[in-house]
């Protein structure tokens, strides 16, 4: 009677744990970049020109994304993998024509497939992160005894991270002066400059699951920092934030 017990007691203990399980999760990204709204001044081929673009606010993009958990049974040691996307729309306006402050003509500016109105560029423009990474987790401590229906854990691990520059005074500043023709339209092409932006970042994570031993679902809700390499205009959004729930099956 006693080993049959003992064995329930285990098999009880292993199935608290899990081995291995997959998900769902949403949450908020804490990423918030104030309004931009000013005049700048910069040279083009040793020319001075000023230029202004009008930015809205980008504040807390809704996360998505899907996880895969690995739990060693008996040892409170877990491994994530997962992927997220989070994603903002704001509004810029800017005008077609680059202001010269000295004898040269004003220059006209084009950003590829965005067509200037008559008052110039008025669009929707979408700032946006889409993140692939892992995670080792330790599980500090659980209650009640042995089946630990509630689990809390911290954690940390490394990623892959494609972020996408903001349409900014840095961004324009640092194309522009590439420039060397003042006497043909100048170009952006946002889409290229996008595509190369993917950096790796490290991570730290603080959460709770809470797991019934009978039912083969879990709930999570954990907090992840995370900081990238600065990209080459200096955005504010390489280092951010995120509080998320999940949803998981394990078996």
């Amino acid at each position: 009677m006693k080993r049959f017990l003992l064995v329930i007691m285990m098999i009880t203990t292993i199935k608290a744990f899990g081995f291995f399980g997959f998900g769902i999760h949403a949450g908020v990204d804490n990423t918030s970049v104030d309004k931009f709204s000013a005049p700048f001044n910069f040279d083009i081929a040793g020319n001075a020109y000023e230029y202004e673009i009008t930015r809205d606010k980008i504040s807390n993009p809704f996360v998505f994304g899907g996880q895969v958990y690995l739990d060693v049974p008996l040892v409170p040691i877990g491994f994530e993998a997962g992927f997220e996307a989070s994603w903002a729309s704001y509004k810029w306006t800017a005008p077609a024509n680059i202001t010269s402050l000295g004898a040269t003509p004003d220059i006209p500016l084009e950003f590829t497939g965005y067509d200037a109105g008559a008052s110039g560029y008025s669009e929707e423009f979408t700032f946006g992160r889409f993140s692939t990474d892992f995670t080792a987790k330790w599980y500090v401590f659980g209650f009640p005894p042995v089946v630990k229906i509630f689990s809390f854990y911290v954690g940390g691990g490394a990623g892959f991270h494609f972020i996408t520059p903001l349409v900014s005074e840095n961004l324009i500043i640092a194309e522009l002066e590439k420039t060397t023709n003042t006497a043909v339209p100048a170009e952006l092409d946002i889409e290229e400059l996008v595509k190369s932006n993917v950096s790796m970042g490290y991570h730290i994570v603080t959460g709770a699951r809470i797991k019934f031993p009978v039912l083969p679902i879990a709930f999570n809700v954990d907090y992840k920092w995370t900081w990238t390499g600065e990209n080459d205009y200096g955005d504010d959004t390489n280092n951010f934030g995120m509080i998320k729930g999940s949803a998981s099956i394990y078996f």
